[in-house]
């Protein structure tokens, strides 16, 4: 390999390093101060790198926070979502939906409100940051309506309503874990998830399979 090709590979690799630091660092300091606790300073301190890093990886703090939130989120999702994906019968991959979101929220229930709790803190919260936010929610939002679309016979429409209720139901039943501690309200909650999602996709099923109407017949 040439010279300058290996020193650039190692430059590379240095960055790439420096960034997986800085993001493991701002997941840690969110959850542990929130987001007005989660200054340059202390990150670059605790990461130790020089701040200059911070806005060569993300641009901005508003930047940097939207890797955080896409790490965090899409830690869940893509866990959750595996696990879901490895059963075979339709019936078994929503167990094991539920079961992921369970564990999600009364193991880590910032996990799932990690947007909720910084758009929380109100002046602290700039314009840039709440784009930020909003492009993180929107990728997080695609991959679990496509699946749910996938699961729903190419539904697009069925696909985005059961991403929102599971959204809803999950931030909910964090919110609820959160305040008392209560995995019983957890479990009520995700139940009715469940089935609310098995009663919307049987109505899809019903509805995709129905013979198209007798043009012949009077209408009423």
């Amino acid at each position: 390999m040439p010279v300058a090709s290996a020193r650039s590979a190692r430059n590379n690799a240095r960055g790439a390093a420096t960034r997986e630091r800085l993001l493991a660092t701002a997941v840690e300091l969110l959850r542990r101060r929130g987001y007005a606790g989660l200054s340059i300073s202390a990150l670059c301190e605790r990461a130790e790198v020089a701040p200059t890093a911070v806005y060569w990886h993300f641009g901005s703090k508003a930047g940097l926070m939207e890797a955080v939130i896409a790490r965090i989120s899409g830690h869940y999702v893509e866990r959750i979502r595996a696990e879901a994906m490895a059963a075979s019968a339709p019936s078994e991959r929503l167990d094991r939906m539920i079961s992921g979101i369970r564990s999600l929220v009364t193991t880590q229930p910032l996990g799932s409100l990690t947007g909720v709790a910084v758009v929380g803190e109100g002046r602290h919260v700039t314009p840039e940051l709440r784009r930020a936010l909003r492009r993180a929610r929107e990728r997080e939002f695609e991959v679990i309506a496509s699946d749910f679309a996938t699961g729903a016979g190419g539904d697009r429409a069925l696909g985005e309503t059961l991403a929102v209720l599971a959204l809803a139901c999950t931030n909910y039943a964090a919110l609820s874990y959160r305040m008392d501690r209560d995995a019983g309200e957890v479990d009520r909650i995700l139940a009715g998830l469940r089935d609310a999602v098995e009663r919307l996709l049987a109505a899809g099923d019903a509805a995709a399979t129905a013979p198209p109407p007798d043009p012949g017949s009077p209408r009423r």
